[in-house]
């Protein structure tokens, strides 16, 4: 178990299904998981979607619970997040969908270590929406992070 001035690592996955926003005038290149530095990562792609495949730091915060950190976690230590974010040709957000990490606590950390496994998170976005003034629908968008069935 790591002190509280040691870091660990975790692996996570995040499965995307669907084909992105209603109005987006970009492509594959124009899609990822975004870093602070407002990179887009591309994700490995399956019918239907794409596999994203990430590692994050693992602290202990000053409740005792793990704070997730590194390139792709955005947010402050108490409310982390990941982006999947799709860009227009002209390089503006299209739409941005934000991933709670806060589902993930110690003993899911500690049973995916002891398995060697990620944990995984599914986004179901195969009903995209966009509001009547043509502005795409993002923000928050639940997710459950689990171990791989199996």
């Amino acid at each position: 178990m790591p002190t509280r001035n040691s870091a660990e690592t975790a692996r996570l996955q995040v499965r995307y299904l669907g084909s992105g926003p209603v109005i987006w005038s970009g492509g594959r290149q124009n899609f990822g998981l975004q870093d602070a530095d407002e990179g887009l990562h591309p994700g490995v792609p399956f019918d239907g979607g794409e596999t994203f495949d990430l590692m994050l730091t693992v602290r202990t915060g000053s409740g005792g619970g793990p704070v997730l950190s590194g390139p792709f976690a955005h947010g402050p230590p108490g409310g982390r997040f990941l982006y999947l974010s799709w860009r227009n040709d002209t390089g503006a957000y299209a739409r941005r969908l934000k991933l709670s990490l806060a589902g993930i606590d110690r003993d899911l950390l500690d049973a995916a270590a002891e398995r060697g496994e990620p944990l995984c998170a599914l986004v179901d976005d195969r009903a995209p929406k966009a509001t009547r003034t043509g502005v795409n629908v993002g923000g928050n968008h639940p997710v459950l992070w689990a171990l791989p069935e199996g």
